[in-house]
């Protein structure tokens, strides 16, 4: 298998009848998804190969079809989320050059203010034909292109090859151990690279997806993983901690007896890492750290390296990760990532590309290896707080506050100071229930943190801003003091 259209082909001839997607409303066999995506692909037959085709669709079989029809016209799918703002759609579309959009009426009224002349397909009204002819794919050809909104900065695009997409696909079944016989909850954006992973892993392997449209409703999630008897389930930080302070009881019911849970890099808790340890009877918990640009990086199964809460792994089979040392870092330094999961370049932007130095990626992330090489992630560059000329990383602070009874999630940012150019502020979200005050907050951070580290104010919060992939827009927080 070569191709992402590789992966579907072999679960329609190995299991034709099987049951593939699990909606709301219905379900989906192999042969039904590759005969809908085929017909996505006839409707585009009039475009030249390797063209760029966008999409505009929220977690449904459309979604999932429409990406897959694009990939066997053998274009390139531009991944749009739907949430996104007029702006930053019209950037997008400038800068990607699509021969046409494919969306719904509700999602295309947006490109009404446009002056951009492109070709509208609504996905409710296009035709179905009877069969279509795929042509053979390069590894070396693009498969998809998204741009990252990040929580700082302009959004870049990453264009990711279909070798890309094997490498890691393979890694993560193999890592992982997933099987045909799966049956994973996917809650995750079909429209960012975690929830996406998540799909080309269960047409690798041709397991069942129960698809979601959000992460919002857990209630609705913990009822799903009883009724299909969900093996596994993919979810951010922010929806397992969630699941673990506000719905414990609910939680340990239906996830007892599964196999696996996995999230992703962003910071997860010790505590609701212990949790769910606590919950699972046999399954693991494990994370996995990575950006678009270089998919699942490092893996770390938490239930075989107790101790190591705050990792987030070893680096995946056939990767290399380095770190780069500077004056300003000097217990910590950027994360470097080299292997077949790295992109060659970014998608027309030389800027971006000065991050790329012989096949190594610098991430801006920071970091630290341990003495057995389990990765750290530290924060970014772009995050650090100068106290006074020291160093300080917010995710130090965060990881102490955190593991306070009463508190789901902080963010530690810096503010400016007369003498000192710049203090700690620290915003923290209470769980369900919490009556934990900000003196308690200050004597805890006083016992375990250097004085200059110390939050000198503490702001509660009802939720925190986030971007349309659920990372914290800390530069945004300035805006709620």
């Amino acid at each position: 298998m070569n191709s992402i259209p590789e992966f579907l082909k072999k679960s329609v001839e190995c299991n034709p009848k099987k049951t593939a997607i699990i909606t709301q409303d219905q379900k989906y066999s192999y042969e039904e998804v590759d005969q809908m995506s085929s017909s996505v692909a006839q409707n585009l037959s009039m475009y030249p190969k390797n063209s760029v085709v966008s999409m505009m669709l929220e977690n449904s079989i459309e979604f999932i079809t429409t990406y897959l029809g694009i990939l066997k016209s053998t274009n390139i799918a531009h991944i749009i989320s739907p949430n996104i703002s007029k702006t930053n759609l019209n950037d997008q579309i400038i800068s990607a050059k699509p021969k046409c959009i494919i969306s719904s009426k509700q999602y295309l009224i947006k490109l009404d203010e446009s002056k951009i002349n492109l070709d509208r397909l609504d996905v409710t009204k296009m035709s179905l034909e009877e069969s279509f002819d795929i042509e053979k794919i390069k590894t070396s050809d693009f498969a998809y292109l998204i741009y990252t909104s990040g929580t700082t900065g302009k959004p870049k695009g990453i264009a990711i090859t279909h070798a890309n997409v094997l490498f890691s696909t393979k890694n993560i079944v193999d890592k992982l151990q997933y099987k045909k016989t799966d049956r994973e909850i996917l809650p995750l954006s079909l429209s960012h690279s975690f929830g996406l992973g998540c799909l080309h892993t269960g047409l690798y392997i041709g397991s069942t997806i129960i698809l979601h449209k959000n992460s919002t409703n857990i209630e609705n999630i913990l009822n799903s993983i009883s009724e299909h008897q969900a093996t596994t389930l993919a979810a951010v930080p922010a929806t397992l901690s969630k699941m673990v302070e506000n719905y414990y009881n609910n939680t340990k019911n239906a996830c007892e007896n599964m196999r696996l849970i996995i999230t992703n890099s962003t910071a997860i808790s010790e505590n609701t890492v212990k949790k769910i340890i606590e919950i699972l009877k046999t399954g693991k918990i494990a994370t996995y750290y990575g950006l678009t640009e270089a998919s699942r990086s490092a893996f770390m199964i938490f239930d075989e390296k107790l101790g190591k809460y705050n990792s987030v792994g070893l680096p995946a089979s056939n990767v290399e990760i380095k770190i780069e040392y500077n004056d300003d870092l000097k217990k910590n330094g950027e994360i470097c990532i080299k292997g077949p999961n790295v992109i060659e370049s970014y998608w027309e932007n030389e800027e971006m590309n000065r991050n790329i130095e012989n096949g190594w990626l610098k991430t801006s992330d920071v970091g630290h290896l341990d003495k057995e090489g389990y990765l750290y992630l530290d924060g970014r560059i772009d995050d650090m707080i100068n106290v006074g000329g020291e160093k300080v990383i917010p995710s130090e602070i965060e990881m102490i506050v955190n593991e306070l009874d009463g508190i789901e999630e902080s963010i530690a940012i810096g503010i400016p100071h007369n003498t000192f150019g710049q203090v700690v502020k620290l915003f923290a979200k209470k769980t369900i229930e919490s009556n934990i005050q900000e003196s308690e907050i200050i004597r805890h951070c006083v016992k375990k943190l250097e004085r200059y580290k110390v939050p000198i104010n503490i702001q509660f919060v009802d939720e925190f801003p986030r971007t349309e992939y659920g990372k914290i827009k800390r530069y945004e927080l300035k805006d709620l003091m």
